[in-house]
């Protein structure tokens, strides 16, 4: 997983909390905790709480919805069976805990639109069918817990000095995207969707063609932004193209389209269902407005990528 570091070397990562019925419980204590199996054994997803670090952000996950999202306060320590976890058969009271901050509670964004936004399969927290998976804690890759945090309007945490993580809030620009935290990355973002819009209070996405409010526009990276270098990242002209949130920007993201050589939309990976089938079909054939010769190189390093995997 790539992550997000800041100037002075610290790292923040993103993590999936899957915790069932104590999350209300658990969530008001700021705690995460966890011990071994019955037959003395730390499963991997268990294990994972000793990799998590102050800074780091996570989103919990419980009963169908996602609940809330906070930032881990101190590193892994052993402790003592807390209020709120439920005593399983042959377990002990010995584990160990870390301890959060909730930015945000009492979220009910269900699982189906999380499914939308991140990406399915191990070691992420949906399986390959985008159905939550039975496990503890998860790893979250840097664009999907960017994703999150977009579809949550999170402000990020600021400290007393006025900085996110040990950064500036207004260091985009100044350094690189890969050393720029939370704060910055999405500074970004915005940035790029305000030069794709250029002031405009509806426009075309660049996809299905539909003319829409700009609420419902995303700046959707052509290349993937992981894959994408610093110089590449900051040509906004080359980087993104408006596509819209009724269908477009998920079949994209998600392979399901693809951009061909002579900028036509053409079919992508295998639909799974004949829901997704018939939202493909509509857009086959149609000519991708921000295909021109400056975007070309992206749309086919994209579809390079995809013919990779």
């Amino acid at each position: 997983m790539r992550s997000a570091t800041n100037k002075g070397g610290a790292f923040m990562n993103f993590w999936w909390a899957s915790q069932g019925r104590n999350h209300s419980i658990v969530i008001d204590h700021g705690t995460l905790w966890t011990c071994k199996q019955g037959n003395g054994v730390v499963p991997e997803a268990r294990r994972l709480l000793w990799d998590m670090k102050p800074g780091d952000i996570v989103f919990h996950y419980g009963q169908q919805y996602l609940r809330a999202v906070s930032t881990v306060t101190h590193d892994c320590v052993p402790f003592e069976r807390p209020p709120g976890y439920t005593k399983m058969p042959d377990e002990t009271d010995q584990g160990w805990l870390i301890t959060v901050d909730p930015i945000m509670k009492n979220l009910n964004l269900p699982w189906q639109r999380v499914a939308e936004l991140i990406r399915w399969g191990s070691p992420g927290p949906l399986r390959r069918d985008g159905v939550p998976a039975l496990k503890y804690m998860s790893r979250l890759a840097e664009e999907d817990g960017l994703a999150l945090v977009t579809e949550l309007g999170i402000s990020p945490p600021v400290s007393d000095e006025g900085t996110f993580l040990g950064l500036p809030e207004d260091t985009w620009g100044l350094g690189e995207t890969d050393a720029v935290a939370l704060a910055a990355v999405r500074q970004e973002q915005a940035a790029l969707r305000r030069h794709l819009l250029g002031g405009r209070p509806s426009a075309p996405c660049a996809v299905c063609g539909e003319i829409l409010p700009a609420k419902l526009l995303i700046a959707g990276h052509i290349k993937p932004r992981s894959e994408s270098t610093e110089e590449e990242r900051k040509d906004f002209k080359s980087a993104a193209m408006l596509v819209c949130a009724l269908g477009c920007d998920a079949l994209f993201e998600w392979g399901y389209i693809s951009v061909d050589d002579s900028g036509i939309v053409r079919r992508g990976r295998t639909a799974e269902t004949e829901g997704v089938r018939d939202a493909v079909d509509l857009l086959i054939g149609k000519k991708c407005t921000a295909h021109n010769e400056l975007t070309a190189p992206q749309f086919a390093a994209r579809s390079h990528l995809a013919q990779s995997k």
